[in-house]
């Protein structure tokens, strides 16, 4: 019994490992799947747009704020009392050069000019009488010099007597005495005519004194009435009527309106371009600013109106310091000569009510200035642009990462300038967003794919899942 349970014991495990494995063996095993060939690498299908050749011409936009050419201030010339002031001398009235707008009282001039017509005439009446003296001295002077010359011949002679002694010493001596009176009468009579030379020309001085102090009185007279000196409006009025006023009191402002000012303040990237211009004259000086044509555009509510206009100086004499710009002034020299356009440029045969007639001061507004250039420019959407200044172009089936320079961005496009490193023209540049853009990738465009895909049916080039079309990433 005990012999049985010993071999009962050895052999009953191994009839039950036995069992297991048969069962097991039994059961079988499941054959490995099916290994799958890797997929070569993944084209990234983007939407592409060719880029478009460009004009030598393109257009900087800035905005700026009108300005009036310039404001003359009239001031009082002479004192007074101002007895009149028109009725157009009144802030925002429109007045034409000349237009009388004061008047100051007259009287005392008046007094002063007449007073000087009467100097004037005595003057005159001086010199005449002192041209009689002169005339008459000279009738003198001839009849002194025929006695003169009777009074030697009569000392001649009765030198002649005496020495045959038909007279006396004495005669002799009184005849000497004649001469000699005549001959003192003579110089009398030359002096005099010196001496009413002299005062003559004295009076006639004093005649131009006294039409120089005329014409200054009759100027003064002249100066009572203040006039319009140019066209335009008025802007301040600082008297009023029954005001006194001394020489140099300022009475009104008016602002020149037969042209116009637009102040800009220039990014220097933008100033550096419209230096660039190949229009620009080459003698130039180096602190003049060059003549450009230029367009203000003022906006009332959806409609547009444009002046044209010069970009033609600087103002001041450098960059402020606060915003390190460049002012600069457009001159519009017809602030009337306005142009109503539609949103795409094109001008209006007509101008719609209520269009501004003229410029005015503190208008908003935009220029547009258009500047040429030799260098090769190209254009893509502004899709393209990534916010790191960075365009996408596909060559060769592979990404190309550009950063062309950048000229502007305008009317939804951006120019750049095109360089052997940067954007050509007719190159594939891609608007889609890329998730992980990498330069050497391979990518394929849309439309290409589109067309493989219809003609390959299945057996087309593979497209990665990570692909997106240009809204994917907004």
């Amino acid at each position: 019994m005990t012999m049985l349970r010993t071999i009962l014991g050895w052999i009953m495990p191994l009839l039950i490992l036995g069992c297991g494995v048969a069962a097991f063996m039994a059961m079988g095993s499941q054959p490995p799947p099916t290994r799958i060939a890797a997929e070569g690498v993944t084209a990234t299908a983007v939407q592409t747009v060719t880029a478009v050749r460009e004009p030598g011409v393109f257009q900087i936009d800035f905005d700026g704020v009108v300005v009036p050419l310039r404001e003359v201030t009239l001031s009082a010339e002479v004192g007074g009392r101002i007895i009149k002031k028109t009725p157009d001398c009144q802030s925002g009235e429109f007045v034409t050069k000349g237009t009388l707008l004061f008047e100051i009282d007259p009287r005392d001039y008046e007094l002063e000019v007449r007073r000087l017509k009467q100097e004037l005439k005595q003057a005159v009446l001086s010199i005449e009488e002192i041209d009689e003296e002169i005339k008459q001295n000279v009738r003198s002077v001839e009849l002194a010099e025929r006695q003169v010359e009777l009074a030697h011949r009569e000392v001649v002679r009765q030198n002649n007597l005496k020495s045959d002694r038909v007279v006396t010493e004495a005669d002799y001596e009184r005849a000497l005495r004649d001469e000699l009176s005549a001959d003192n009468s003579l110089n009398t009579l030359k002096g005099q005519r010196r001496v009413l030379a002299k005062r003559r020309i004295g009076l006639n001085e004093g005649q131009t004194l006294t039409e120089t102090m005329l014409e200054r009185a009759q100027l003064d007279l002249g100066r009572t009435r203040i006039a319009a000196p140019i066209s335009g409006v008025v802007v301040e009025e600082m008297v009023e009527a029954e005001s006194f006023v001394t020489k140099g009191n300022p009475l009104v402002t008016i602002e020149d309106t037969s042209a116009a000012e637009v102040r800009v303040s220039l990014q220097m990237d933008d100033v550096s371009r419209i230096w660039s211009d190949s229009r620009q004259d080459p003698e130039l000086s180096p602190y003049d600013f060059p003549d450009t044509p230029a367009t203000v555009i003022y906006r009332i509510g959806k409609r547009q109106y444009r002046w044209k206009g010069v970009l033609e100086r600087q103002e001041g004499k450098g960059l402020e310091a606060r915003t390190r710009t460049l002012p600069c002034r457009v001159l519009v020299s017809e602030p009337t000569d306005v142009e109503a356009i539609d949103r795409y440029g094109s001008p209006l045969p007509d101008l719609p009510l209520g269009a501004p007639k003229s410029l005015l001061r503190g208008m908003f507004v935009d220029v547009q200035v258009e500047v040429e250039t030799n260098q090769p420019l190209v254009s893509v959407p502004c899709e393209a642009l990534r916010p790191n200044g960075d365009v996408w172009a596909v060559r060769n089936k592979t990404l190309a990462i550009l950063q062309p320079p950048l000229i502007q961005v305008s009317a939804g496009r951006a120019v750049f300038e095109s360089t052997a490193d940067g954007i050509q023209p007719d190159d594939q540049i891609v608007l889609s967003q890329i998730a992980n853009p990498r330069a050497n990738m391979l990518v394929v465009d849309n439309a290409i794919q589109s067309h493989a895909d219809s003609k390959n049916g299945p057996d087309r080039l593979p497209v990665s899942a990570s692909s997106a079309s240009p809204q994917s990433g907004k």
